[in-house]
């Protein structure tokens, strides 16, 4: 493939214009660039008309007269910066014929004199020198763009943006119980990491000068108390179980979870940590919370329980269905028709209706009323009351000590741990005999083996479950010890139809008692002074 191309010559009759036509595909000669290579070389032509047309019919070769003899112009090139000053590219324009052609050297000082300084690649230019096309665009200097700066970002472990949405059940129905609403987290979990910024490379433009990249975004976390960021500032750690939420770029964990009502708009709840509700609790919705929970209006037929301590402030209209409990104490203003009460310490209370009530510790309801009626109520220390039945004769039960069952089962615990101190013995003795049989054989047979690997292991679930046992042990004893001293306070009535139980042992109430307590004495209940 060649270009077509032309030439200017002097000869003593006048200017003479050499033109070759294209061949093999090449591109014909651009009449824009002779246009602007006449100009610049400033030759006057006689007719540009006739020399278009001229150029335009050639098929081959010709050779015409075009004006009066010049100034001859050697080869020169022009240079034009580009790409905010990254490259530079040149054209180069031909000589008259016998004129002079520009070496590499004439090349790179015609650089340096337009200031062009930086990325000029001897090696492209002496290659150009000896080989190059005109009116062809070469890239002859290079300057060294910018690495713009990667910036930082945050990964987060958890939706940001959550939002209550009840379940769709396989039949199709909608479960407002299950709405997801949290983001629940524990101790040690991390919520966030943190990437950092990459800072950016300057890079030098053709003039030598200094390109600033692009200045990359750096990130900070930024959080609330229970956060801390690891030793390496990558990760954001959260100190205490609870839940997390991203309000605006600030992340906050809390395990302290307010709400105002649990009802269809929080579904049930079920949260690592305290919970406060400052409304209500509605009838069919749950509340579970590993720490404490308060709640500041009424508990409906609710289920509420507490890993902690629960403190009702309203009270509880159970409708017969509400379930409290907790591992802690429980302090509530009423109970009315609650199913069941389970309190790990000790309940406090103004009024007892109708409810069925078992303390681990002691049951007090000394309030401004100070009722127990109807219903069930136990404690395994003391249950001390203003008033206990009621003028009408309903059926009231009362009740202290323990249950025993609590006895036959502390017994059951007591043989079982004998039972497991001599298998550990037993597995002791195989293992030490074993082990000198290693030693002094050097190694064991692989019966042998498989027998000191299995002894090994079960004497170290037997410790696990000994341990355990033992705790079991410990937790039964003292509830039986709490007995000894159990009894029931009536600061000021107890009224006819209502039982007395310490244990299995019982008395029904037929005559009114005022500001007495009620002990075991023997095998029997006896009424006794304050």
């Amino acid at each position: 493939m060649i270009n077509g191309y032309f030439q200017f010559e002097n000869q003593d009759d006048g200017l003479y214009l050499n033109i070759n036509a294209p061949a093999d595909g090449g591109t014909p000669i651009d009449m824009e660039q002779f246009v602007h290579y006449i100009d610049k070389a400033g030759i006057a032509l006689n007719d540009l008309t006739l020399v278009k047309r001229e150029i335009a019919k050639c098929e081959s070769s010709a050779r015409i007269k075009v004006g009066e003899p010049c100034l001859p112009s050697n080869e020169w090139g022009e240079y034009t910066v580009v790409d905010e000053k990254l490259r530079v590219e040149v054209v180069f324009y031909p000589p008259f014929k016998g004129a002079s052609a520009l070496t590499a050297q004439e090349i790179i000082k015609d650089l340096k004199h337009l200031g062009i300084v930086y990325g000029i690649e001897a090696e492209r230019v002496n290659k150009l020198a000896k080989n190059r096309e005109y009116f062809i665009k070469y890239e002859i200097a290079a300057g060294t763009p910018p690495v713009d700066g990667v910036d930082g970002y945050i990964t987060y472990n958890f939706d940001t943006q959550k939002k209550a949405k009840p379940k769709v059940k396989e039949d199709g129905s909608v479960d407002f119980h299950d709405l997801d609403a949290l983001n629940h987290v524990k101790a040690g979990d991390c919520v966030a990491v943190l990437t950092p910024d990459i800072p950016g490379t300057a890079g030098t433009d053709v003039f030598g000068k200094s390109i600033n990249p692009r200045r990359a975004k750096k990130v900070v976390f930024k959080y609330g108390k229970n956060l801390k960021p690891s030793e390496d500032g990558r990760n954001l750690i959260t100190d205490v179980s609870g839940h997390v939420t991203l309000e605006g770029d600030k992340i906050f964990v809390s395990n302290v979870l307010e709400l105002v009502n649990v009802d269809a708009s929080t579904g049930d709840i079920n949260y690592d940590g305290n919970v406060v509700v400052t409304g209500d609790v509605q009838a069919g919705f749950t509340v579970k919370a590993s720490g404490d929970i308060e709640v500041r209006g009424i508990v409906e037929g609710a289920v509420v329980e507490a890993g902690g301590n629960l403190t009702l402030v309203r009270g509880v209209q159970g409708m017969s269905k509400a379930v409290l409990k907790c591992n802690g104490n429980m302090v509530a203003r009423f109970l009315e028709s609650v199913e069941n009460v389970s309190v790990g310490g000790n309940l406090e209370t103004d009024t007892i209706l109708h409810s069925k009530v078992e303390a681990r510790g002691s049951v007090t309801a000394l309030g401004k009323n100070g009722l127990i009626i109807g219903g069930d109520v136990r404690s395994t220390t003391l249950i001390n009351a203003k008033f206990i039945g009621n003028a009408m004769g309903t059926a009231t039960v009362v009740g202290v000590g323990v249950d025993p069952s609590t006895k036959r089962k502390l017994e059951i615990v007591k043989n079982e741990i004998t039972m497991l101190n001599d298998s550990k013995v037993k597995l002791e003795q195989i293992i030490t005999g074993l082990r000198k049989k290693q030693e002094t054989d050097g190694k064991l047979e692989p019966e042998k083996q498989e027998m000191f690997q299995k002894s090994t292991r079960n004497l170290i679930m037997t410790d696990h479950k000994l341990t355990a046992k033992r705790r079991e042990f410990e937790e039964l004893d003292q509830l039986i010890n709490e007995d000894v001293n159990a009894r029931i306070k009536v600061l000021k009535t107890a009224y006819p139809g209502t039982k007395i139980m310490f244990g299995d042992t019982y008395m029904f109430i037929k005559n009114r008692f005022d500001y007495c307590q009620f002990i075991k004495f023997g095998a029997d209940i006896k009424s006794t002074p304050l």
